[in-house]
């Protein structure tokens, strides 16, 4: 499985792609936060470069579109070093690892990142349903969508409103990033296999 890495468009974004695709041999891919065409759940790691953080006029939006990021190593390089505590203690509460600061030398920042991508935590090597970005309800709503199932015979089965699943769904594929029932279902089908044998 290949690696996101989410950067700027610009110099910067690009020597660091250059550094990690020679200097950790798996695939890689890169592309600009919040741009994101696939599934981030087919990647083995994503890893972010926060420089944005630092830099005011930028700081809100990037952060808006941290906090739409949901994967099981979502690896936050780049960070400032003056980056405040209440800041930092919420993207760890979101399940963010911060690796390194903007003051890490190159050495330290490769080292840290292969052994961050390379390690056995993770969504791959944990039960699937410790790992899902879902709560229990919507791991029960997203079994039941695999039926093919409308959300009111969905509703009726799990004893709620037909309003209450279609939170529920809306939830889901946000935080799974599908668009629709379909995909939902293929990523149920893949995600969920384990926990429904």
């Amino acid at each position: 499985m290949p690696v996101l890495f989410f950067s700027n468009s610009g110099l910067q974004g690009d020597l660091l792609f250059s550094l990690f695709s020679q200097a950790i041999p798996i695939p890689w891919e890169k592309s600009c936060i919040g741009k994101q065409k696939n599934c981030l759940q087919h990647y083995q790691a994503i890893v972010i470069d926060c420089w944005q953080i630092g830099i005011s006029s930028d700081s809100k939006q990037f952060l808006s579109d941290l906090k739409k990021i949901s994967h099981a190593k979502a690896l936050l390089i780049n960070l400032p070093a003056n980056l405040p505590v209440h800041i930092s203690e919420k993207l760890r509460q979101k399940g963010f690892h911060l690796l390194c600061d903007s003051n890490t030398s190159q050495e330290n920042l490769i080292h840290k990142l292969n052994t961050a991508i390379h390690s056995t935590e993770g969504r791959q090597h944990i039960s699937p349903q410790n790992s899902l970005p879902l709560t229990r309800r919507e791991q029960e709503i997203l079994g039941q969508l695999t039926t093919g199932e409308p959300n009111s015979v969905i509703a009726t089965k799990l004893h709620l409103s037909e309003h209450t699943v279609k939170n529920h769904m809306y939830n889901i594929f946000r935080k799974i990033g599908v668009k629709n029932r379909l995909q939902a279902s293929n990523w149920a089908k893949l995600n969920l296999q384990e926990e429904r044998i």
